[in-house]
């Protein structure tokens, strides 16, 4: 099986694991709309081995989609293993496996997986070689400039010895969460410790100038879209038409209203009714002039008849 992260065209624009948002149905959006690699929700690796079902929901993929990275959270290598064990018996269609060392949520960290495992870099070592051992996809990490005690310099020192394939960097720490200023220095320099291998910036990309603000200022191998692609799937294909002539072409809102419905359509393939996409759905009329209107007639919608008789 080919590299996925050695395939794609630099610099790769990837959708960056949300959870609650990255389901198969914006993944599916985003990837039609110019994303490179899309990742799955934060999935936990002890729900896996223990066959929880709407875990293991998650774990489905539309036949539409493709470049998909299974993104798993944990803080024992020996359940890592026994997610993967269910998951290699299973014919998922995973491009890759990520393992996710950055999540700062409480609920997560609490339990020393996500951003924990930066300061616990023994275990978080273990974890790695546990995954390249019981897999034949090929290994992503996600990490944060610094969590506690331990930079991302430091942590990657530790670890660049194993055979992982590409890291996705979030430019703040721990302590940042998701606001403050990106550590653009620090993204650069883990690109230097790994040269050969694919660095994805990632971290306040919400416009085009950001997105090639990062790039320049990282020297990275490409980026990765989270809060920024929510209402707005259409940022990937500008971002690369940006890159490429410093211009691009504004998306109408016919062209919203169609994404929008294609949008809804997707998600009906696995869900009853449109009523958990609302929250997708507000977003994407952020910062337009009837916002507020257009959000009071989504709180109503239920079906795919409701969202196409939306106007705006």
């Amino acid at each position: 099986m080919q590299n996925i992260w050695s395939k794609i065209k630099k610099p790769i624009l990837t959708l960056a694991p949300m959870a609650g948002y990255t389901d198969s149905a914006f993944r599916l959006i985003c990837l039609e709309n110019g994303a490179d690699i899309v990742y799955t929700e934060m999935t936990s690796v002890e729900a896996i081995w223990r066959k929880n079902k709407k875990t293991l929901k998650m774990l489905e993929l539309l036949p539409e989609e493709k470049n998909v990275i299974l993104q798993l959270f944990g803080n024992k290598p020996e359940s890592f293993k026994k997610a993967l064990k269910f998951i290699n018996n299973k014919n998922y269609n995973f491009s890759g496996i990520d393992i996710n060392l950055g999540c700062p949520a409480h609920k997560v960290t609490k339990t020393g997986s996500g951003a924990a495992l930066m300061d616990n870099k023994k275990t978080a070592r273990k974890i790695i070689e546990t995954v390249l051992e019981n897999t034949k996809l090929p290994v992503s990490i996600k990490i944060r400039s610094q969590v506690k005690n331990t930079s991302a310099i430091d942590f990657i020192k530790y670890i660049k010895d194993l055979n992982f394939s590409a890291v996705m960097i979030h430019g703040r720490t721990l302590k940042q969460g998701f606001s403050g200023e990106i550590n653009f220095e620090i993204i650069k320099k883990i690109k230097k410790l790994l040269p050969n291998i694919p660095i994805l910036a990632n971290g306040g990309i919400y416009t085009l100038a950001d997105a090639k603000n990062i790039l320049e200022k990282t020297n990275t191998d490409g980026i990765g879209i989270a809060r920024g692609a929510l209402g707005n799937p259409f940022i990937f294909s500008s971002t690369k038409k940006y890159l490429k002539n410093n211009n691009y072409k504004k998306i109408n809102n016919k062209n919203i209203k169609k994404t929008i419905i294609q949008h809804a359509e997707y998600f009906l393939k696995y869900n009853k009714n449109l009523i958990p996409l609302r929250k997708h759905l507000i977003y994407y009329f952020k910062g337009q002039k009837n916002a507020s209107e257009i959000r009071q007639k989504i709180i109503n919608i239920k079906n795919l008849e409701d969202l196409k008789n939306l106007s705006f």
